[in-house]
């Protein structure tokens, strides 16, 4: 008798907006099941694919693995931009952004994202 294969799709997830609203309301729905990391268990996060399977508009359906993924990159950039935020002198707004205009803020923004890559490599 010949056994299925796993299918794993390597087509990467494209998400809209909505999606992602979606998504992070369903999270926040169950933010009861949040561990001590800030992570979900896997059941959340396929249960969360599950909610936003409707809203999909391209590429392929979200997997909980993708779900997991996209909660990790949510918290990094989050995580990125309150660090920037508490910097002496910088702006953010969630409008905006950092709304990086002029030559003093261009020279402070460079200095951070130039620190933040040599960190990353």
């Amino acid at each position: 008798m010949a056994q299925e294969s796993s299918h794993t799709t390597t087509e990467r997830a494209v998400w809209t907006d909505t999606e992602v609203d979606q998504f992070l309301l369903y999270l926040s729905n169950n933010r009861d099941k949040i561990g001590d990391a800030g992570n979900f268990k896997d059941v959340t996060y396929n249960g969360a694919a599950e909610a936003i399977a409707e809203y999909l508009e391209h590429g392929p359906a979200k997997s909980g693995a993708m779900c997991k993924t996209k909660w990790a990159s949510l918290k990094q950039t989050f995580n990125a931009i309150q660090k920037y935020r508490q910097q002496s002198g910088v702006h953010w707004d969630n409008i905006r952004g950092a709304n990086v205009e002029g030559e003093a803020s261009t020279s402070v923004w460079n200095e951070y994202v130039s620190k933040k890559v040599r960190q990353v490599h």
